[in-house]
């Protein structure tokens, strides 16, 4: 029993002993040790079940070296430093040819003298069963010993040594913190096995070029980088997909990378002008930007939106370094030049897009693989159809990297995603070939199909005018009706415009244009995807639908949602169900498969084809465009989103998004051209010369040049504030029997009579909105899109940028809130004129909580390039519209009460409007500019009277001047106080310069705000201002808000809701006296 105890603990006492002896013959002093040395130690026989082996047997040979694919530097004239033990090692360098083999009994020294003038060698390790250690002190390795019961280290395990921390993530490609502390010399990574990469093709060079720092004397270039990117991609899989003459030349230029002389005649049928940056060495660096700057602009890039450091001369030279490599490419500026590549030669195209989009968005990081599984089709819809004329919209933006390189951008991807360089998504504002910006999904089926519908109407609109022209008809004309339809609470009778949408079922346009949109399975299951759908089929918008099925529905996270499955919708779920059915082939053109969900909505059906295919692609492709399409029709395509690399690199996320030197480390100088002029040193002094669209317009800004004056006429005129006799009157004596909405239906139809370029547009609100009457004398100007909020606000937008047009969305306050994203992303974003009517803002009475209209200041006033209208009377309301038919600048809010309009009475006794003269005025007046109603000049050295200013949002404008009716029968009160009335009627542009006058020139002491809106609306934009210029401090003013409390707010009448809130007239004048007694008396 005691020798079978001894025999184990006496070999580990002599391997102890055994190292102790390496460690001191090796490094003694871990902080001298040379950091560029690793020692190895192979443990194939080391390691046994119960005992440590001899070391005899330790060395065996190793052979076919692409096997063996770590490389670190080793200097040979320091080889006697290097423990004993080790002498058998082989030694590999890495010029030798690939069939070197060698066993370090037969020859070892022979073959390590024909290398011993070579100083810097390279040791080649299998990374299978090796263990890394520098030997700095052995004490710290006991305790493994002794922990890892019968075994030193198990061979899938790796010990890194803390000094080599930084090559750990190069390794790796990942950061491991917790691999090292400060207590321990030596850690172990389980996690990793041995030095485990994703492919065993991949980690040579990389690894290699991780070290190419230290070797100073070695050349440094981007060929090693080009070759990994060939063995990402997998060259030969093209053997499989391309005949023999393309896959040869896919060999021929990127692996062996013989470039012909003349490439250009060779893959080319015409010759392509070339871009300045073939010459860019003639010119200096102001020339060289301002020729290259008319370049940008000749492909339909917006480049004064670019920052120019972004096109100098230093981040041409790299982008032209690397498209060194990719000829083809090089060449191509924009579609005009796509299309002079000959078809064949299209996969030689794809391979380049694909090495520079590994290459560039290492550098930058961004979106990958959603592009790169969408290259083929987004080559090729700029190869065959005719873009920017055809309209072609990407669905979130984030898979259009090859469209923004193949459309004049390759130049300028060093600034991707930076700021004041392109986007990572689609923008308006970067290129003409960016038909609708992006971000989030589900976007681009509505956004087609307005783009459709607008072409539509204005070709209808053309061909209308023209057969008037000649039947000398002019008019509109009547219809008849058949029957009457329920729609929303109004019986409305409908047929006509039925009939108008069952003609445009059956009937061709000769739009001569494509309308294109690419969307993927997951943003199908969008909500508003699926609204779009539906909308386009029951319309026929003859669009074609790209649905790019890669069977990522959300991103791959493996997580599983409270049913204990993907969280996957049942619309994906049917989706990819017919998807593995089998497919009848009728012709080239069309796949027909029967009783799927896109026959079922009425589309034509073709697929499904093979998305990264570039032949099928544009077989089918080139079809369609030779015969058009008839109907609404989807496209099915199948594309990966990864290859074997990404799935072994990330398998999770499928590199979805990789961050800079993600994919490889990279060193941006080795774009650097050490031959020429150093351009960081450029002293040039950069400016942005970012253009932006005409702001909100600032005519108001002049509005009060001459306050006094015209403030005193208005005094002498109308208000006589010493003598003030308001004739009491009843609540229902001050409105008219019109609405709100009922005049703006009215003035909409005078405005029709000379412009039927008007569209009007509403989610299934068609009664409560006002369009009813339209609809029946103009029923091809009226959408109904049904429940589909979401689409309505993008299609609308989308039929906005139609200058030729002016698109009314017509939708109730309550409802725009389901929309409110489209409100930011899609239209406010893009600066597209909409303009969006809301009925039933402010409180709805009946209606109750679920309808009020009480928050749309608040979500609304986070805008920017949008006015934001709130009339309180018909004048104004009547401006408000003029003026909405002549903007075409930004987006436009209109908020409409549920109420009936004061009557012309109220107006000119109360209100002091002369209503025949104003609504005869001319807008420029109206625009950004506040009513005032009262205005006092009580001078309060003379009077003591303090002044009271009130500022009225919205439509209870009544409330204010009323109550102050009543306040002003307290005549005691009235010795101390005098009031002023202005109604602000826009939130934004607010109306700074009346705000400004009352504070600084007419001294007001005490503001008042009142809003038929919750908080968060007007009195947080009034408020802001105040404290911006420090107003209250600097005034020793007294601020009040009154606005809705943010509560449930249930069914009542009008009247009734507004006496519960403490909102009416008396109550609003107690509160008012309450107010100003505590803090100002």
């Amino acid at each position: 029993m005691i020798n079978v105890l001894i025999s184990p603990l006496f070999l580990i006492l002599l391997h102890l002993l055994v190292l102790t002896i390496i460690n001191s013959n090796g490094v003694n002093n871990k902080y001298k040790a040379n950091k560029n040395r690793i020692y190895l130690k192979k443990l194939g026989k080391l390691i046994k079940k119960s005992y440590l082996s001899n070391f005899n047997h330790n060395f065996n040979s190793f052979s076919n070296s692409l096997n063996y694919n770590i490389h670190y530097k080793w200097n040979k004239n320091r080889s006697n430093n290097i423990n004993k033990f080790y002498n058998n090692w082989a030694h590999y360098d890495s010029k030798m040819s690939n069939d070197f083999s060698y066993s370090p009994n037969k020859g070892g020294n022979k073959v390590y003298n024909k290398y011993n003038n070579i100083m810097e060698k390279t040791k080649c390790v299998n990374h299978l069963n090796f263990l890394f250690i520098n030997y700095f002190n052995f004490k710290y390795l006991k305790k493994y010993i002794f922990k890892k019961s019968e075994l030193l280290c198990n061979k899938k395990e790796l010990f890194f040594h803390k000094s080599y921390k930084k090559y750990y993530s190069k390794l790796f490609n990942k950061r491991k913190e917790s691999l090292y502390n400060s207590q321990n010399l030596l850690r172990e990574n389980k996690e990793d096995s041995c030095i485990a990469c994703n492919n065993e093709k991949n980690i040579n060079s990389l690894f290699k070029l991780k070290h190419e720092e230290e070797l100073n004397d070695e050349k440094k270039n981007i060929d090693l980088y080009i070759d990994q990117i060939n063995s990402f991609l997998n060259v030969e899989e093209y053997k499989d997909i391309y005949d023999k003459e393309v896959y040869n030349e896919i060999i021929k230029l990127y692996v062996e990378k013989k470039i012909p002389e003349n490439y250009e005649k060779i893959y080319f049928s015409e010759d392509v002008k070339k871009s300045v940056i073939f010459d860019m060495d003639k010119y200096d660096d102001t020339e060289f930007e301002k020729i290259l700057e008319e370049e940008f602009k000749n492909n339909g890039v917006f480049i004064n939106n670019i920052d120019k450091k972004y096109y100098s001369k230093e981040n041409i030279l790299r982008i032209k370094k690397i498209l060194n490599y990719l000829p083809l490419l090089k060449l191509i500026n924009n579609p005009s030049d796509l299309k002079k590549l000959k078809g064949k030669y299209l996969p030689l195209l794809a391979h380049e897009l694909k090495i520079f989009l590994f290459f560039v968005i290492n550098i930058t990081g961004g979106h990958f693989s959603s592009s790169l599984g969408l290259l083929e089709i987004q080559l090729l819809l700029l190869y065959i159809f005719n873009q920017p004329v055809d309209d072609v919209v990407y669905d979130i933006g984030h898979q259009s990297y090859i469209h923004k390189i193949l459309t004049g951008r390759k130049f300028l991807f060093s600034s991707l995603r930076k700021k004041n360089g392109i986007s990572g998504y689609l923008s308006i504002f970067e290129s003409v070939y960016d038909k609708f910006g992006a971000g989030h999904s589900s976007t681009s089926l509505s956004a087609i199909q307005g783009f459709y519908e607008s072409d539509w109407q204005v070709n209808d609109k053309e061909k209308q005018k023209k057969k008037k022209e000649e039947n000398h008809n002019d008019g509109a004309t009547s219809v008849s009706f058949e029957k009457k339809l329920h729609n929303n609470g109004d019986n409305c009778n409908m047929t006509n415009m039925l009939c108008e949408m069952d003609l445009r079922r059956n009937n061709s346009d000769d739009l001569n244009k494509f309308h294109i949109a690419a969307i993927g399975d997951g943003g199908l299951t969008g909500g508003m995807a699926l609204e779009a759908l539906n909308y386009i089929s029951f319309l026929n918008s003859k669009v074609l639908i790209i649905y790019n099925d890669n069977g990522e529905v959300s991103l791959p996270t493996n997580t599983l949602s409270i049913s204990g499955v993907r969280p996957i919708g049942s619309i994906s779920d049917h989706l990819h169900s017919f998807v593995t059915n089998k497919i009848k082939n009728k012709d080239n053109s069309s796949n027909i498969k029967e009783n799927n969900i896109f026959e079922n909505l009425n589309y034509d059906y073709i697929g499904l084809i093979d998305g990264n295919n570039i032949n099928e692609v544009y077989k089918v492709l080139n079809d369609i465009k030779k015969k058009k399409i008839k109907k609404s029709t989807i496209l099915h395509v199948h594309t990966r989103k990864s290859n074997k690399f990404i799935d072994l690199k990330s398998p999770i996320s499928k590199m979805h998004f990789v961050k800079k030197n993600e994919i490889f480390s990279f060193d941006l100088n080795l774009l650097s051209d050490n031959n020429k002029e150093n351009y960081m040193m450029r002293n040039t002094k950069t400016c942005n010369t970012e253009e932006k669209n005409e702001d909100i317009k600032k005519n108001y800004e002049t509005c009060y040049k001459e306050k006094e004056k015209l403030l005193g006429e208005m005094n002498n005129e109308v208000i006589k504030e010493d003598n003030i006799e308001y004739d009491d009157i009843e609540y229902e004596e001050m409105f008219d029997k019109r609405t709100f909405t009922d005049i703006y239906t009215e003035e909409m139809l005078k405005y029709l009579k000379k412009d039927q370029n008007i569209i009007f547009i509403s989610p299934a609100m068609l009664g409560g909105s006002g369009l009813v009457k339209i609809g029946q004398v103009y029923p091809k100007n009226v959408y109904d899109v049904g429940i589909s909020e979401q689409h309505a606000a993008t299609f609308s937008a989308a039929m906005a940028m139609n200058k030729k047009l002016k698109i009314y969305l017509c939708i109730y306050s309550t409802f725009l809130q389901r929309a409110y994203d489209q409100i930011i992303h899609d239209i406010n974003l893009q600066k597209i004129p909409l303009k969006v009517v809301l009925g039933r803002s402010g409180l709805v009475g009946e209606d109750g909580a679920t309808h009020q209209g009480i928050y749309d200041l608040t979500y609304l006033g986070a805008l920017k390039n949008a006015y934001i209208i709130s009339p309180s009377n018909s004048v104004d309301l009547k401006k408000t519209l003029k003026f909405s038919y002549l903007n075409n600048d930004c987006s436009m809010f209109i908020r409409l009460p549920k109420l009936n309009t004061l009557n012309n009475n109220y107006l000119t006794k109360f209100l002091n409007i002369d209503v025949q003269k104003e609504e005869d005025d001319d807008i420029s007046n109206f625009i950004g500019k506040a009513r005032i109603i009262k205005m006092s000049y009580h001078n309060y050295n003379n009077t003591k009277k303090k002044k009271v200013i009130i500022f009225n949002m919205g439509s209870m404008l009544y409330n204010v001047v009323n109550a102050l009716k009543e306040i002003e029968k307290d005549k005691n009160f009235l010795k101390l106080f005098s009031f002023s009335i202005v109604d602000m009627i826009f939130l934004n542009p607010l109306d700074k310069n009346i705000i400004d006058y009352v504070v600084k020139e007419n001294k007001h002491h005490c503001l008042i705000t009142y809003e038929d809106n919750v908080i968060g609306g007007f009195s947080t934009h009034f408020n802001n201002y105040l404290v911006g210029n420090n107003y209250i401090n600097k005034y020793n003013l007294f601020v009040h808000n009154i606005y809705l409390p943010n509560e449930p707010i249930e069914c009542a009448s009008h009247k009734d809701q507004q006496i519960a809130l403490k909102i009416d007239k008396y109550n609003l004048a107690k509160r008012i006296k309450s107010y100003l007694k505590d803090n100002l008396t």
